[in-house]
């Protein structure tokens, strides 16, 4: 049973991550809005999607550290960084 919970926590992270949450919750909004004749309703369905956004993080997208691309001035800037933390002993497991 533990597994199952486990694996169900890493398909919804997974899920999560990869935005499919996003696409399905997004497409259920075009089809509301497409069924729906009045503002009124236009207006409500907006409004609840906004709410999933803000409650559960769906469609939200997270800050990811990109890679930086080799030989460029942020990358020089980096390993220039953690040299002086070697250097320094700052480090923390980047001493030597």
């Amino acid at each position: 049973m533990v597994d199952v919970k486990r694996h169900a926590g890493n398909t919804l992270h997974y899920a999560k991550e990869r935005g499919i949450l996003t696409d399905i919750a997004d497409a259920g909004e075009r089809y509301l809005v497409s069924k729906s004749n009045k503002k009124e309703h236009h207006d409500m369905i907006h409004q609840v999607r906004k709410t999933i956004k803000s409650r559960y993080g769906i469609g939200v997208s997270k800050p990811r550290k990109g890679k930086f691309v080799k030989g460029s001035q942020a990358a020089k800037d980096h390993m220039t960084k953690l040299r002086a933390m070697r250097k320094n002993k700052h480090g923390g497991s980047f001493t030597m």
